[in-house]
């Protein structure tokens, strides 16, 4: 048997060494998650906004070139002739010229072109706040849909756990009736019982598969093993321990509310850039042309003397325009363009007031998480002690299977609340500095610290201790893992 035991052990070990931590699917996810790429394609796309903006207050140069051929046959009255009647002029004419022109444009004044770089940089850091508000969201999709792994098949394990225990009282039971000491009633019940654990396990099976596939979604890869939660993370409070303290935070630094108020602010550039319909604008305009021509035949008429010409030209000015009346149009966009900011600015405290919601329960489920686990711990303890003695009292005879049965029920629900009050603790933590905008690399690396290849152990080991540890302590060895 310990050989056996021995054997399986070296068996599993390459499996629990190669298991992928957080780290590891995170980065994998930063590669190939098809949101946060779109983030990146969106941000890059989106700045260049300024340049294009900016080439309309920048010196305008271009270039024409023209070059051409003529040939001009000549008939009838068109030839000279000599008093002999003898042809003086040439019977054809080709002509090579070409006209060569160079201008340059220079916007002098136009608000609306101004207005509309403004708006064009507002929209850049729009970007660049998104982009750091997707990547966040990277972090907490990726880790909890790393945790929803981690539960399920924490879930799982308590429902084999179950199934086991419900199988052998089943056999029990089936023996006690063979011999006389239990009625049939007892075997049905048992059998129902061990049946429905059955169905449960399938299911728990179907949704640890389901978790696996949804992880592959973001990283386009499928982990069959990933490393465990340690059971000694400590179950710290925020810090600082206000929970103004954190909405204060999330209203300054937040990603998704800087976001909104620079998409409030192109819009108000909007209002500027309608409203300068009714402003002049001014050009400083300059040009410079040559026109050149050849008559190979020598053909002279009164525009082209025999020979080669040419004519050059320039100038430079100032246009200087004045709009009077345009229909009414410009005083309806620029309405228009003030309605959109108008409610632009309630989007922007939309999301103001939702982050700070956000902030709040977050903070409040971090309190309470901890909480709740401890009392799972202690449920847990309760009920496997009290499993103990009805299954010693139903052995004697004073005790009833159903009981027994409703008792092993109460502790495998008590584990499975363990197990998703313990991930909800860690993604409650995340959302947390998510809405207060301080999430970031650190914090996974800190969180991955905590990971084990080691399975959360069944039923009495998870009583083995509930104490906590004190968040003071916590923060000097971790400081990376609370921002102070």
């Amino acid at each position: 048997m310990k050989l056996v035991k021995l054997l399986s052990l070296l068996l599993l070990a390459p499996f629990a060494a190669n298991a992928a931590d957080l780290l590891e699917v995170y980065h994998q996810a930063q590669m190939s998650d098809p949101i946060f790429q779109q983030a990146i394609a969106q941000r890059l796309s989106t700045k260049e906004g300024v340049p294009i903006s900016l080439s309309s207050l920048l010196p305008n140069l271009s270039l024409n070139f023209n070059p051409y051929v003529t040939r001009q046959e000549f008939s009838g009255s068109s030839l000279q002739t000599d008093i002999n009647g003898n042809t003086t002029s040439p019977r054809n004419n080709t002509q090579r010229a070409y006209n060569l022109s160079l201008s340059l444009t220079q916007t002098v004044f136009d608000y609306a072109q101004i207005a509309n770089l403004q708006g064009a940089l507002a929209t850049s850091k729009g970007a660049d706040a998104t982009l750091n508000s997707a990547l966040q969201d990277l972090m907490v999709r990726v880790s909890h849909a790393y945790f929803v792994i981690l539960e399920n098949e924490d879930k799982l394990r308590y429902a084999e756990s179950t199934k086991i225990a419900y199988k052998e009282q089943f056999n029990e039971a089936k023996q006690q009736f063979d011999v006389g000491l239990k009625t049939i009633t007892d075997v049905y019940t048992a059998r129902a019982r061990y049946d429905s654990a059955t169905a449960d396990v399938i299911a728990k099976q179907t949704e640890v598969t389901n978790a696996r596939e949804n992880l592959r979604v973001m990283t386009g890869k499928y982990y069959p093993d990933l490393a465990k939660l340690s059971e000694r993370l400590p179950l710290v409070s925020p810090h600082p321990d206000s929970i103004e303290s954190w909405v204060h935070t999330a209203i300054q630094q937040n990603w998704t509310i800087k976001s909104a108020q620079y998409a409030t602010e192109n819009k108000l550039q909007n209002v500027h850039q309608q409203f300068a319909g009714h402003m002049p604008t001014a050009q400083l305009q300059s040009s410079w042309s040559r026109q050149y021509a050849d008559n190979i035949n020598g053909y002279q008429s009164y525009i082209q003397r025999n020979g080669p010409a040419s004519n050059t030209s320039k100038a430079i000015g100032v246009n200087i325009n004045f709009p009077i009346f345009q229909g009414g149009g410009v005083v309806a966009e620029t309405s228009q363009a003030t309605y959109d900011y108008q409610a632009s600015q309630q989007q922007t405290e939309q999301v103001l007031r939702n982050t700070i919601n956000q902030t709040r329960q977050s903070y409040l489920n971090v309190i309470s998480s901890v909480s709740q686990i401890i009392a799972d711990r202690e449920a847990i303890k309760s009920n496997t002690s009290s499993l103990e003695g009805m299954e010693e009292s139903y052995k004697v005879g004073t005790e009833t299977l159903v009981n027994v049965l409703n008792q092993q029920q109460k502790l495998f629900e008590s584990q499975s609340d363990y197990a998703t009050d313990r991930y909800a603790y860690v993604n409650y933590m995340l959302l947390l500095k998510q809405a207060a905008g301080t999430l970031g690399f650190d914090d996974l690396h800190a969180l991955n610290n905590w990971l084990t290849g080691e399975e959360v152990p069944v039923a009495r080991s998870h009583i083995a201790s509930t104490k906590t540890t004190h968040v003071s302590s916590y923060t000097k060895k971790h400081k990376k893992y609370t921002k102070k």
